[in-house]
């Protein structure tokens, strides 16, 4: 958040294995002073977030939705 300037754009991709819950993730994403632009879940090996910083992050803020699990890769 510190290196964005207001109005800047965060870009998420990740692994669609490591959520356990999008919508915690994208409340915790919010709480550091970020807006959801766009998400899209249709991707079955990963999901890409739009975020618009908005402001500073909500102080003592505790975020749990940013825990994510590890990779499960699949053994060949």
């Amino acid at each position: 958040n510190r290196l964005l300037q207001p109005g800047g754009t965060l870009l998420v991709a990740e692994v669609a294995s490591r959520f356990l819950d999008v919508r915690a993730f994208v409340s915790a994403v919010t709480q550091l002073g970020f807006k959801i632009v766009s998400k899209d879940l249709a991707n079955n090996f990963f999901y890409f977030f739009e975020f618009s910083k908005t402001g500073r992050p909500h102080a003592g803020a505790t975020l749990p939705g940013l825990r994510l699990r590890p990779c499960l890769y699949k053994k060949r």
